[in-house]
């Protein structure tokens, strides 16, 4: 028994502590149970405190309710986040499932009924409101998808701002680290890109999570998007939208499916456009490929009725560096209506010169090729480090011939650097783009330009190409060689040849030859012309103008280039030491010499010397121009002096004449133009006149001129002229106006024309009247009708009042009128004055007068004058023969007044009165005949009654009444000098109440003949008589021509006396033979 105890002993202590530990367990267990009992009972206390102490420490604002908490799972309901007024999210139920871990529970599923989330983004930044502090956590490291699932029941978001409202709406369940399918739509009414804005645009599509992987597809639409600063628009856009996300949201691909409307982008229009593509973009790489058809392409260069382009992009470093690889093709391919509009104005805007066919065949030949034309090419472009270049292996248009219209290969264009850090200083490249490559046009009537540019030793870029003559009727154009070099910068040298053929504004050229030399610099700056460049043609005429082959050299300013044109605008500056130039103005040879000339614009235009002469060298026309200079701006203006016009068609010549002239849109100017017109004829038939303020203007190929012309010395207005010319057809007019044209003391005849003098003088009247001028290539005609209403004058022949009627001039330049032109004159006084005459005649040449008919009333009778013709301002012999008619004695004592005298019978004669070259005057061999039977003669005087010798008292006893069967009175002298007047008597017997006795009966049965010889001046003959018992008979001698006006200088006569007839006496011849 003591074995069983000493074995028995040792047991009892690990029973022991087996018991304390259990009764340990089980106080614990027992305040464990105690604990989940207290906490199960306060378990809402506990989860509402545990939540808000969350939301506290975050600074949320947030209600909600609890709806029940269970040991796998809690829901809450009418969670608000934020201002309750505003909340930023609301749900209305959120069920939230753990699942029991080591530690603290995780979400294993969230269920989210009727979620609304309020979001904006300002100035690019989104936010949620009172949620940023849960959702911008700040945390770093790659995104991943929590480890839950999500159900989401009718979840809807509106995010506004920047981008405008934005609808969201997602319906969808499951893990969100795979499985998770749902639905995502989307609307923004308008939405508001950079730059640009999209009507009605949607998005709708399946949302997906497989494997942390999202993936969206589904369509995006959108009713209309338009971005004003970049001109695009396009119109029903649809995009099939493949799109998958690694499950870090960094790397994206997919596959695009495309179909848009008409789109319009910087006037280039697509009236629809389809195509489809796919992408990837891993670690800031971009490959995708496309595929894209066009159709109905409208741009201002070409329309194109299909158009497909396929290739590949790729982007390496964030695009830093962009591959872009094409396949294009297109059918029928013509030019657009902004290019043929373009060369339909330029051929409009050329028209009259050679461009204007060869821009028409052109347009009509692009336009015939072009349809049903193909067009096929490569092109690769790429940037890098902000430069641009575009390579194109090859392409090729082709015209529906087959023709290759215009072919390239191995065509690159190169941009220089646009990055912020580019410039001049920043050591790259700059200005125009590089362009490298072969090119050829063609096709039929088409020009083939041939070209190749190449890079040198140097590294600037060569072009090398040509043109052969393109032609186009009479038109013709070739650049037989043109070389252009490029340097690296951009800036271009250039150097060939022109040769042209064809119409030119108001002429034509053949084989004008232009060489070509120049520059343009990096910033597009252009320089032609550095030396002096010579410029030859075959033949240019300009408007009636043909010159033969000539040349021209221009020279350049020093230092200088002759044409340059940039950012200042075009100048030019030129010019020629002289210029020697010689062909035909229509059918008139012309030859042009000047000195110098030059020619700067904007600036000014000068020439000096220039002399043009028209016609045979022996008998030129000459138009003579001292100076010449004009600005040259937006309008040409200048002045001129020294100008000289001598038209060979028109005798009249233009000297010293100057002025202000201008040339603007295509019309030129003068005014103010001062110029002195002459007379052309050996014998001036006119002098001098002036012309100030005159007008003139050159447009559409037609000349108007006006112009007022004045005697110099006293300023009197003579005519008003105004003048159209066509140079077209070489015919105009002129109008003359000649208004109130007053002679008065200071302005004579004779100020007009010399021709004048010694034909009228001491005129006063005024003149009226107007003359047209015409002329064409051919001939030159004028007229004129010139009147007046009173004009008296002094002739040779006497002085004459109140002439006046109207005179028609057929050739106004020649001075010719019509035949049987008619005056009226109030009086005229050869010594005698007659009244109320008419006189017809004619002019001929300006230097022929045809007196064709004078005649007037005259005591009872009628004088004539007969038909003379005379020489005007030639020294001449002149004979005026007036012929009397019907003188009736009785009146004529009347008018003479001679009171002691009277007389009857009826007289006819002729009266020649002779002037010499020097202008004296003379009478030769006047006869007066009295008309059978005769008449009477009385005098009845102081001498009757006076007691002389008995023949005497006989002979006065007798003149108290003479009868006589025949009378003749002779008249000889000079009407300045002594006349001799013979009046002889025949037939005599006493008349009724004189003396009659024996003596004197005898005496009557003689045969009796009375001889009376007067000498006396001519202008005093008739007024001796009267004049011995009456002083006011005796006229003023300055009157007569016989003083001057001062009184002091008698003017000389003829002092030679007129010689007798030697067998007669001075008183009667005897009739008896010598009485012893």
């Amino acid at each position: 028994m003591a074995h069983e105890s000493s074995h028995a002993a040792p047991e009892v202590a690990p029973r022991r502590k087996r018991r304390i530990g259990r009764a340990i367990a089980l106080l614990l267990l027992l305040a464990l149970v105690v604990a989940l009992a207290l906490a199960w009972i306060r378990r809402e206390q506990i989860a509402q405190q545990l939540i808000t102490d969350m939301l506290d420490g975050y600074g949320v604002e947030a209600t909600y309710d609890i709806e029940s908490i269970e040991p796998g799972a809690q829901v809450l309901t009418n969670i608000v986040i934020g201002d309750p007024a505003a909340p930023d999210l609301t749900i209305e139920r959120a069920e939230i499932r753990l699942e029991p871990r080591l530690g603290l529970p995780s979400v294993s599923h969230l269920i989210l009924d009727q979620p609304r989330l309020f979001g904006t983004i300002i100035d690019g930044e989104l936010s949620f409101g009172a949620l940023d502090p849960l959702v911008f956590t700040g945390e770093e490291g790659p995104f991943e998808f929590p480890d839950m699932r999500l159900t989401v029941h009718d979840g809807r978001a509106l995010v506004e701002g920047d981008y405008g409202p934005l609808a969201l709406r997602l319906e969808g369940a499951g893990h969100l680290r795979g499985g998770f399918a749902g639905e995502l739509a989307g609307v923004a009414p308008m939405l508001h890109l950079p730059g640009c804005e999209a009507r009605q645009a949607t998005i709708f599509g399946a949302l997906e999570i497989d494997a942390e992987r999202p993936q969206f597809e589904g369509p995006v639409r959108f009713d209309a998007l338009s971005c004003a600063d970049g001109g695009l628009a396009m119109q029903d856009g649809a995009i099939a939208l493949t799109l998958r996300a690694d499950r870090n949201l960094a790397d994206l691909e997919g596959e695009v499916g495309m179909r848009l409307g008409q789109s319009d982008l910087v006037g280039n229009r697509i009236a629809a456009m389809q195509g489809e593509g796919d992408f990837a973009w891993r670690d800031g790489n971009l490959i995708a490929s496309y595929d894209v058809q066009g159709r109905d392409i409208t741009t201002p260069a070409a329309r194109i009725a299909a158009l497909a382009i396929e290739g590949t992009v790729r982007g390496r470093d964030q695009f830093a560096m962009v591959d872009v690889e094409a396949q294009a093709s297109g059918t029928n391919i013509i030019p657009g209506a902004a290019l043929m509009q373009t060369l339909a104005d330029s051929a409009q805007a050329a028209e009259g010169t050679l461009i204007a066919p060869l821009l028409g065949k052109l347009g009509r030949q692009l336009a015939a090729e072009t349809r049903g034309s193909t067009f096929s090419a490569s092109l690769i472009a790429r940037r890098k480090d902000d430069r641009l270049s575009l390579t194109v292996p090859q392409a090729n248009l082709r015209g529906r011939s087959g023709a290759s219209l215009l072919a390239l290969s191995r065509a690159q264009l190169a941009f220089p650097e646009t990055g912020p850090d580019s410039g001049p200083d920043s050591g790259g490249d700059s200005g125009l783009p590089l362009f490298s490559g072969n090119f050829i046009t063609g096709g039929t009537g088409l020009p083939r330009i041939s070209g190749r540019m190449e890079q040198g030793a140097s590294g600037a870029l060569e072009l090398r190409m040509q043109m052969p003559d393109y032609a186009a009727g009479d038109a013709h154009l070739a650049l037989p060689d043109l070389h252009l070099t490029q340097s690296r910068n951009g800036a271009l040298t250039f150097t060939g040849n022109l040769v042209a053929s064809g119409a030119l504004p108001g002429g034509f050229a053949s084989d004008l030859a232009v060489p070509l030399t120049g520059r343009i610099s990096s910033s597009g700056a252009l320089s032609m012309w550095d030396g002096c460049t010579a410029v030859r043609f075959d033949r240019l005429v300009v408007s009636s103008l043909e010159l033969g082959r000539q040349q021209v050299t221009l020279c350049p300013p020093s230092g200088s280039p002759i044409l340059s044109y940039g950012p200042g605008g075009l100048a030019l500056a030129a010019g020629t030491p002289s210029l020697q130039l010689a062909g035909m103005l229509g059918e008139t040879p012309i030859r042009i010499a000047s000195g110098p000339v030059g020619i700067a614009y904007p600036g000014a235009l000068s020439a000096r010397n220039l002399d043009i002469e028209m016609g045979p060298v022996a008998s030129p026309m000459k138009f003579v121009l001292e100076d010449v200079s004009a600005q040259l701006g937006e309008e040409i203006s200048g002045i001129f002096t020294g100008v000289d016009v001598l038209l060979d068609a028109v005798p009249l010549d233009v000297l010293r004449a100057s002025g202000n002239w201008r040339f603007t849109a295509g019309r030129l100017d003068i005014s103010d133009a001062r110029f002195t017109l002459e007379d052309r004829q050996a014998v001036d038939r006119f002098n001098p006149l002036t012309a100030q303020g005159a007008t003139l203007s050159l447009a559409d190929n037609r000349i108007t001129s006006a112009f007022e012309l004045h005697h110099p010395a006293s300023d009197a207005r003579v005519v008003n002229v105004t003048m159209a010319h066509d140079l077209g057809t070489a015919a105009g007019h002129a109008d003359l106006l000649v208004n109130a044209l007053t002679f008065r003391p200071d302005f004579q005849p004779r100020d007009l024309s010399e021709l004048s003098y010694g034909v009228v003088s001491l005129v006063d009247g005024t003149v009226t009247g107007r003359g047209r001028i015409d002329w064409d290539a051919q001939a030159i005609t004028s007229t004129g009708t010139f009147s007046s209403d009173r004009l008296d004058l002094a002739a040779a022949f006497g002085p004459v009042k109140g002439a006046r009627g109207t005179v028609v001039f057929t050739d106004l330049l020649g001075l010719t009128t019509a035949p049987g032109q008619r005056i009226y004159i109030d009086a005229i006084n050869p010594g005698i004055e007659v009244y109320d005459g008419e006189v017809a005649f004619s002019l001929r040449g300006g230097t022929l007068l045809e007196l064709e008919e004078a005649r007037w009333p005259f005591m009872g009778g009628e004088l004539t004058m007969r038909p003379l013709t005379m020489s005007i301002g030639v020294e001449e012999v002149r004979r005026y023969v007036f012929d009397l008619r019907g003188l009736e004695a009785s009146r004529f004592i009347d008018h003479m007044d001679l009171n002691n005298l009277s007389a009857s019978g009826m007289f006819d004669g002729t009266i020649p009165i002779v002037f010499d070259a020097m202008g004296n005057g003379q009478l030769e061999g006047g006869q007066l005949v009295a008309r059978p039977p005769g008449g009477n003669v009385s005098y009845v005087g102081e001498l009757t009654y006076e007691d002389m010798t008995p023949m005497v008292n006989f002979a006065f006893a007798a003149l108290r009444s003479l009868d006589y069967r025949e009378m003749s009175i002779a008249m000889n002298g000079p009407l300045t000098g002594e006349l001799v007047t013979r009046v002889r008597f025949d037939g005599v017997s006493q008349g009724q109440g004189t003396q009659s006795n024996f003596i004197t009966r005898r005496i009557a049965n003689l045969p009796i003949r009375f001889i009376v010889n007067v000498r006396a001046p001519f202008y005093q003959m008739m007024t001796d008589l009267r004049s011995l018992y009456d002083p006011s008979a005796v006229r003023d001698p300055r009157t007569l021509g016989l003083m001057s006006d001062d009184g002091t200088r008698f003017v000389p006569g003829n002092r030679q006396r007129p010689a007798t007839l030697p067998d007669e006496s001075d008183i009667q011849p005897p009739e008896s033979e010598a009485m012893p």
